[in-house]
């Protein structure tokens, strides 16, 4: 077996201090001896003092031990959204010190600050959705960036913000109080044109349904089927929560979200939800 300094130096810390604890056993069982000569009983109180001083020396060693092993424990945290407006959000769940965070969006990775390269460094991305934007771009943008500052940092990346079960809870206790009778939860996703769909919004609503026992929870997408129109009109509840799948408010909440008009059509009526990243920062901030 492999053993570490770290390990080495722990273990002569103890068994310096346990070396020093017997000896003062030791020398304090000789000096209960009545007839000890005078001159011995002096020699030993100091060896008691010496070994007393041995064994601050061993804590010390073990203390500062520790203590250096814990600056290899530090750790830096990079923030990236898909776009500038997700730019305040934070990794729920996730305690970061503020000056080891740095932030930026998939956009200006090569020109925003970067985390040094002397520490792992926890990669956040703050996407929806796992797939080319949050894998194999992000994975390249961030290369390419710390090639050009010629380093080489050990990233870490972190499971997509759409993967968080955080999302389901905050979305659950915004639903909860606007729930009527025949009421459901129309979830729509952004998709993906991949021959895989991305697993996120699939299993946030299956987290939703769990935590909305006989609550509807439907799901449909933009860019793939089920359609959202489609969606809406299978579903048995006649009040439809609609709550889109995505970071911001953007081009897909003010264009391709069905409409009051299309859920008339079908004779049902229809509630619009803010997003559910905004609904995690107003979750959050309730809390704080």
């Amino acid at each position: 077996m492999k053993i570490t300094r770290t390990k080495a130096i722990w273990s002569a810390c103890a068994l310096l201090f346990i070396s020093a604890l017997w000896g003062s056993v030791s020398c304090g069982s000789a000096l209960a001896d009545p007839a000890l000569p005078a001159e011995d009983a002096t020699y030993l109180r100091r060896l008691i003092y010496m070994h007393f001083g041995l064994a601050q020396l061993a804590i010390l060693g073990a203390v500062i031990t520790l203590y250096m092993r814990h600056r290899n424990w530090r750790k830096y945290y990079l923030v990236i959204s898909y776009n500038e407006k997700g730019l305040d959000l934070d990794p729920p769940g996730i305690r970061m010190p503020s000056d080891r965070v740095y932030r930026c969006h998939l956009g200006n990775i090569g020109k925003a600050p970067l985390p040094p390269a002397d520490a792992p460094i926890l990669v956040y991305p703050m996407f929806m959705l796992s797939g080319h934007s949050s894998g194999t771009k992000l994975e390249t943008e961030l290369n390419k960036a710390y090639h050009a500052r010629q380093a080489t940092p050990h990233l870490y990346y972190q499971p997509v913000l759409g993967a968080s079960p955080w999302l389901a809870k905050a979305a659950a206790a915004h639903i909860r109080p606007q729930l009527q009778e025949k009421s459901g939860v129309l979830v729509i996703a952004h998709g993906s044109r991949m021959a895989e769909p991305p697993p996120e919004p699939a299993l946030f609503c299956r987290r939703l349904r769990e935590l909305l026992p006989d609550t509807e929870v439907a799901l449909g997408y933009f860019c793939q089927a089920p359609e959202a129109t489609y969606a809406l009109r299978n579903m048995q509840a006649e009040h439809v929560l609609l709550l889109p799948f995505l970071l911001t408010e953007g081009v897909h909440t003010a264009r391709d979200l069905p409409t009051a008009n299309d859920a008339a059509a079908c004779g049902k009526c229809l509630s619009r939800l803010p997003v559910v990243a905004a609904l995690l920062h107003h979750h959050t901030s309730s809390h704080s």
